[in-house]
This record gives C-alpha cells, sequence and structure tokens, in this order.
C-alpha cells in the first residue's frame, strides 16, 4: 500500500505499533488491513483535497481502535476510538488543539444527524472509511463479515441477512453520501464494479451463466 506507507513513515513508529495492537483478533472486515486501506484513502484524498495532513493520517491511524471495546461493552466505537486517541496522542506530547481536531475526526467519521462531518479532514475521514466499504474490496468484506457471524452467502428466506442484501440495502447507496470531490470520483467505478458483480452473482445463482 504505497499511500499507507508514506503516511506511516510520517507518524511516530511508537503510536503506529500501538494502534496495530489494538486490532489483534479483530474480523477480517475490519482489522489493520481495513485501518491501511483507510490511511492510504485518506493519504490520496487528502493531498488533492487540500487537507491538515497532520491531523487527517493520525485521525485516519487511530479512527477504529475502540472496535474491540465495542464488541465487550456496546458502547460506539467511534466515542471509545475519539477517548484513547487522546490519550495516546497526549503521550506524544500533541498540542490539545490538535488533539481536539482529530477526536471531532473519529467522531464524525460514524455519521449521526446530530454530528455530521463538517471539516475538510472530518469529510475525508468519513469517504475513506465508506470508499473501503464498496467495489472489490467492499464485496469481499461484505461476504467476510457474513462468515464471521454466520450468515450464509446466499437464502431465499426474505428476512435471512446475506451480502446480496446489503449491498441493496446500504453499499449500493454510499456513493451518494460522499462529500468530496475525489471521493465521489473513486466511488463511481467502485460502485459501477459492485452492480456488475451482483448482476453476474444473480446470474449465476439462477444457473444462467
Amino acid at each position: 500500500m504505497e499511500y499507507a506507507a508514506e503516511a506511516l513513515a510520517s507518524l511516530p513508529p511508537r503510536l503506529v505499533e500501538t494502534a496495530r495492537r489494538y486490532f489483534d483478533g479483530q474480523d477480517p472486515a475490519h482489522d489493520w488491513q481495513h485501518n491501511l486501506r483507510v490511511v492510504a484513502l485518506c493519504e490520496r484524498i487528502g493531498r488533492e483535497e487540500g487537507a491538515d495532513m497532520t491531523v487527517l493520517r493520525l485521525a485516519a491511524l487511530l479512527h477504529d481502535i475502540g472496535r474491540a471495546e465495542e464488541k465487550r461493552t456496546g458502547e460506539c466505537h467511534a466515542e471509545i476510538s475519539a477517548r484513547e486517541a487522546a490519550v495516546l496522542l497526549r503521550d506524544e506530547g500533541m498540542d490539545e488543539g490538535v488533539i481536539a481536531r482529530i477526536q471531532s475526526a473519529i467522531l464524525a467519521h460514524r455519521y449521526r444527524k446530530d454530528r455530521p462531518p463538517v471539516t475538510r479532514e472530518e469529510q475525508i475521514l468519513f469517504d475513506a472509511d465508506k470508499l473501503d466499504s464498496i467495489g472489490a474490496i467492499g464485496v469481499a468484506r461484505a461476504f467476510a463479515y457474513s462468515g464471521v457471524i454466520g450468515q450464509p452467502i446466499h437464502s431465499d428466506d426474505p428476512d435471512q441477512h446475506t451480502p446480496a442484501k446489503e449491498f441493496e440495502w446500504k453499499l449500493s447507496r454510499l456513493k451518494d453520501k460522499l462529500m468530496t470531490p475525489a471521493a465521489r470520483r473513486i466511488a463511481e467505478e467502485r460502485h459501477r464494479f459492485m452492480v456488475q458483480f451482483f448482476e453476474r452473482w444473480e446470474q449465476e445463482l439462477r444457473g444462467k451463466r
């Protein structure tokens, strides 16, 4: 991951290693590799959109470190991640004003009506996280997560959730929720791939291909 490597090289090595450990044991849809892909997308989009790259890189690195605790407690992982990020960044001697901006971006990456992404860095992190849910990676993540939680890859039961239903109900709508021009351009091709994949999927299920 060229963009991720460049981003990580600019960050404190101790902080990167500490962040990586938060992902030990995570499912393949939300593991360290997902985090690296989001970092890479933030690096790519942030350069094009003129973001504050210090804030953006650190927010991307730390945006999902609360997922393991979310599984244990049920608390929103964005809230946990923002709280943990402040502790880690203070240990690095980071300025409190910068920490507050990083926390704000982390909180906004999980979109809620009462806290939508507003700043450029918040919008880019939100977009990068959603881009990793679509395209070939998005399809792979949908199937991988279905396996983790014991869902079938296909079912005739209309009440049974499957990757195809995840595409229909959620993934197919993500490109229209993105906020930055650079992310929307990336999303167009990723969206087309998903549409083609699930069209072929339906044909194969019916024995037509």
